[in-house]
Formats: structure tokens, C-alpha cells, sequence
């Protein structure tokens, strides 16, 4: 409890201080402080993030705090996606998942071929580039950790691998948002998928479309990022037994394991529960239509929306407190080379693919 309380106040104070931050630079722009958009100059999410990573790195967290902030960045991160699913509509989420089929796909094919060539050129260890590879691919440090065992990878590859998706994940969450904005601002939807597509970790994924929702009012964009996210999380399924595979009779002896037991993990039961939630969602807006149980039904919504928005914020600035930049140190340069090439080269794909396939 103390870590999750801990989380929230820095979230809350993120969010505070962006607000105030947000009249400041309105005023000094010129801009009416009572329009407001002008509400959302500064986004909060960013601060938290940012005030997590000054927390861990300048003051140093408590150990009693550990165990909270450890949960809201797992299960509290899941619960806020599971209720962001009651924005969302079949419609809206087929729409979604079609035109983010072929980018996921586009994304996760190169990765895996570039990555691959340039570990082997920089004569890196071939479990390492592995990692790397799912990691930028796929989804982040979940795809790590679950692909690790199953190719016999050592700790020191997997940290390696970890530090590199947190460096540029981060950096990600940072930029993406405006670079999405520059290249899709009159298609929020595309916006999301890019956000979706080339930022590694879910909880950076969630963070980059709260960041673009919170500047350019278009939650459509923070929708589109979680749906074409989870559709990469559902790859793991097949990829990860492909690879482990590739890495010789031992590694494969675990494939059976892994189709029974991982497998499960690879598609953990939050997404289900957000596709539960989207058809709760189309059948409610349905059935409670009108009179009292739609006031009944339209106060849930808010709330749910409310749950959401503070749990994922919360998750977001326990990334921060969660991050210890000295760790990051040591990883080498070759390490963080392979690194950047595969974040760069995801997200150019994925701006290639969308502008020749959906962009007017």
C-alpha cells in the first residue's frame, strides 16, 4: 500500500504541476488561460514520469514502497487497459485492429531480420540480439523475460536486453507522441497505430497515447495505441516457441513447455478481459439506451474512464521510481547500437507502412 499511494502522489503532482505549468506557457504564448485546451500545453504524464525518474535517481526509494510500486506497474497498468476497453466499441475496434494487422506484422518482420543482421556484424551474442529483437517486436520487457529461458539466455543478456528496451522505450515515450502528431495530426487513428507499432513496452505504449491524448484532445489515439498493442502481445504466441526453436535441440526441447505453460503467460488473461470489456461496452450502449439505466450506465462509464485514467497514470510514474539510471551504465555501446537501430527502424517501417497504405 505505502508504493501504490507513494505512485499516485507522484502521479497526482505530475498532473498538478501540468496544469499549473499549462496556464503559465498559455499566458506567455498569448493564449485566453480560460480556453481549455490551454489546460494541456504541458502534459502530466510526462512529469510523472519525469518525477518518478528524479525520486528513484536523486532520493532513492524505500524498500518498504518496493512491493507497491511494483504492482501498480504490472497489475495496476492491466487494470487501467482492462477499463480503457469500456471506451471503446466492436465497431471501433475492428476498425482499429484491420488497418493495425498489416503495420504489426510489417514492424515485427524487420525487426527481427535487421536486428538479426546487425548483431551478427557486431559479433554480439546471438541470444542477446534474440532478445533485442522480440523485445523492439513484440512487446518490451514481458517478451524478454518470457523468451529468455526458452533460448537458455544468461542473466547478463537479458539485463542487457531489458536496459536497452528501457533506454529507448523512454526516449520513445517522450518523442513519439509529437513525431505522431507531425507526420498523422489529421488522423488520430493512424497516430495511435504509429504510437502502437513502434514503441516497445506496453506501459510506454500506454503512456505515449496518454501524453497525445491529454495534448491534442484525441482519445481515438490512446484507443488505437492499446489495440494495436495488444495485437502485437498476441504474437508472442507463435514467435516466441519460432525462436526458441532457432537456438538448437536444448532451447527446443523447451518449446512443448512453453506451448503449455507459457503460452498462457504470452497472452495474459487482462487482454481477454479488455476484449470482454469492449463487448460489455457494445451490448450496454444497446440495451441502456434511455431513462434510468442509461444514467445508470453513462455514471459507469465515467467512472471506469476515471479508474482508468488514475491507474494507468499511477503505472506511469512507477516506471520512473522503478528505473535506476545507474544500472543502465555499463551496458556497453554495441549493446545500446543494436539498440537504437532496431527502435529507428521499427518506427520507420511503421511510418512507411502507414503513409503508403492509409495516409490521404
Amino acid at each position: 500500500m505505502p508504493g501504490i499511494i507513494f505512485a499516485l502522489a507522484v502521479a497526482v503532482a505530475g498532473s498538478f504541476l501540468a496544469d499549473h505549468l499549462s496556464v503559465l506557457v498559455a499566458r506567455l504564448s498569448g493564449i485566453d488561460p480560460s480556453d481549455k485546451n490551454a489546460h494541456h500545453l504541458v502534459s502530466g504524464i510526462s512529469l510523472s514520469v519525469i518525477g518518478g525518474l528524479f525520486v528513484r535517481n536523486v532520493f532513492g526509494v524505500a524498500d518498504v514502497m518496493r512491493p507497491g510500486i511494483s504492482w501498480i506497474l504490472k497489475t495496476g497498468l492491466r487494470i487501467g487497459i482492462v477499463l480503457l476497453g469500456f471506451k471503446l466499441a466492436l465497431g471501433t475496434t475492428g476498425d482499429i485492429s484491420g488497418k493495425a494487422l498489416p503495420v504489426v506484422v510489417a514492424c515485427i518482420a524487420t525487426a527481427l531480420v535487421v536486428v538479426t543482421f546487425f548483431n551478427n556484424r557486431l559479433q554480439l551474442p546471438p541470444r542477446l540480439g534474440a532478445l533485442v529483437a522480440v523485445g523492439t517486436s513484440i512487446c518490451g520487457v514481458t517478451a524478454i523475460v518470457a523468451t529468455g529461458p526458452a533460448i537458455d539466455a544468461d542473466e547478463n543478456e537479458t539485463s542487457y536486453a531489458v536496459a536497452c528496451i528501457t533506454i529507448f522505450g523512454l526516449l520513445a515515450l517522450f518523442t513519439y507522441p509529437w513525431l505522431a502528431w507531425r507526420f498523422f495530426h489529421s488522423d488520430p487513428l493512424l497516430a495511435g497505430i504509429f504510437l502502437g507499432t513502434s514503441i516497445h513496452d506496453t506501459s510506454q505504449v500506454a503512456g505515449a497515447g496518454m501524453i497525445y491524448q491529454e495534448a491534442f484532445n484525441e482519445p481515438l489515439a490512446l484507443q488505437a495505441a492499446t489495440v494495436t498493442k495488444l495485437i502485437r502481445n498476441m504474437s508472442m504466441a507463435i514467435l516466441i516457441p519460432l525462436v526458441a526453436a532457432r537456438f538448437g535441440r536444448k532451447a527446443e526441447s523447451r518449446v512443448g513447455s512453453f506451448s503449455l505453460k507459457r503460452v498462457k503467460d504470452a497472452i495474459p488473461g487482462f487482454v481477454l478481459a479488455f476484449l470482454v470489456a469492449i463487448a460489455i461496452r457494445s451490448l450496454g450502449d444497446a440495451l441502456f439506451s434511455a431513462g434510468a439505466p442509461a444514467t445508470w450506465w453513462n455514471g459507469w462509464l465515467e467512472a471506469a474512464n476515471w479508474i482508468s485514467k488514475w491507474a494507468l497514470a499511477g503505472a506511469l510514474a512507477g516506471i520512473g521510481l522503478n528505473t535506476d539510471i545507474l544500472k543502465l551504465k555499463g551496458l556497453g555501446v554495441k549493446p545500446l547500437l543494436v539498440g537504437l537501430v532496431a527502435a529507428s527502424v521499427v518506427g520507420l517501417v511503421s511510418f512507411a507502412s502507414l503513409t503508403l497504405m492509409y495516409a490521404r
